[in-house]
């Protein structure tokens, strides 16, 4: 039954994805930013704030698991990412957190984060710190599959981005940072689990210091990693 609902969620969010061509930027194609369509736009602020009202309202409408184990885990992963806008960004960027369950399906975590934005006009190094919430849609024994969103804060050496041939702003060194993706974990031994996925990442300052001043970063990449439970047996949990 929880197979049969996690796959038609799954199949209602694509049917939406398909209908949402026209809320897009003119030049943006969809599938560049799949969930950033109105209302959701889980690329800007939205990407923190309804994360969070999705959590807080399932702590409050949904019974504790009081026979919930391994609650607390620790991850590194690392991955690339490549802007689709003008100067195509490529952004190497490797990751290291913490995750706590707050229910078997839905998780809270932290993560400390290092950018390494490059291009034909950048080339800095950004370090970030984002809050995230995860759903697991669907779980077996041996693995599941989480949708992943949450922002921060990210401060470059530089400015980022810079002025380039097609936009002549130039950006900030203080910036927000957020990031949704859809990923999964693979056990692999009795406290550690492989973790792969895709993500979306957007960086921009929100016009903080007026829209001259904002160019932004979108780009789209995958990251592989390792997650460590820090007790009891994974196949328990």
């Amino acid at each position: 039954m929880k197979v049969r609902v996690s796959f038609l969620t799954i199949l209602v969010l694509a049917l939406t994805l398909s209908q949402a061509h026209a809320q897009y930027p003119p030049g943006e194609h969809w599938y560049q930013n799949p969930l950033g369509f109105k209302p959701l736009k889980l690329h800007t602020s939205m990407g923190m704030v309804l994360p969070t009202v999705g959590v807080v309202a399932f702590l409050l409408f949904t019974p504790r698991d009081s026979a919930l184990h391994n609650r607390f885990s620790f991850y590194s992963d690392a991955g690339f990412s490549w802007g689709y806008k003008y100067p195509h960004t490529f952004l190497p960027q490797t990751n290291m957190g913490i995750n706590f369950f707050m229910r078997r399906w839905m998780s809270l975590g932290i993560e400390t984060s290092l950018y390494f934005p490059n291009d034909n006009v950048n080339s800095t190094v950004g370090m970030a710190l984002r809050p995230f919430a995860r759903f697991y849609v669907l779980r077996t024994k041996h693995a599941r599959l989480y949708l992943e969103s949450g922002g921060g804060l990210v401060y470059f050496f530089q400015q980022f981005p810079k002025s380039n041939l097609q936009d002549e702003r130039t950006g900030t060194r203080m910036n927000y940072t957020t990031k949704y993706g859809l990923g999964v974990e693979m056990n692999i031994a009795r406290r550690t689990s492989l973790m792969t996925g895709v993500r979306h990442l957007h960086v921009a300052n929100g016009d903080l210091n007026g829209s001259d001043r904002n160019p932004g970063h979108d780009s789209n990449g995958f990251f592989v990693g390792v997650i460590y439970r820090f007790n009891k047996d994974i196949h328990k949990y």
